[in-house]
């Protein structure tokens, strides 16, 4: 039985139309995921960053020593349902970062 192999993409992508042009994801997809507006930012980020990646959530799943389906319910939740934690370990499986900027902004009058 041959396996399937998920390729490895060179090219970086940031956004879901970036996503979108690369055919890494499809029209209809693209538009659930900019349906889920801002309540879902930061994970529409880290599933951005994965697929780039070019891995699959059994890929993730495996380097977390999780459970494919545990990394799809995470990918699920709302940014306020999200731990630092679990953004953490999900970052460091897709062999990326994660950095914090606390602090006002300062907004000056123009």
């Amino acid at each position: 039985m041959a396996k399937l192999v998920t390729p490895l993409r060179t090219t970086r992508t940031r956004n879901v139309d970036d996503l979108r042009r690369a055919g890494i994801i499809s029209p209809e997809t693209a538009l659930r995921i900019r349906a889920a507006g801002v309540r879902t930012k930061v994970i529409t980020d880290l599933v951005c960053q994965r697929l780039s990646a070019g891995l699959s959530q059994k890929d993730v799943a495996r380097r977390m020593n999780r459970t494919q389906s545990w990394v799809s319910k995470f990918e699920d939740r709302l940014d306020a349902e999200l731990t630092l934690g679990d953004i953490q370990d999900y970052c460091q499986a897709i062999a990326g970062g994660l950095a914090l900027e606390f602090g006002r902004r300062d907004r000056t009058a123009a």
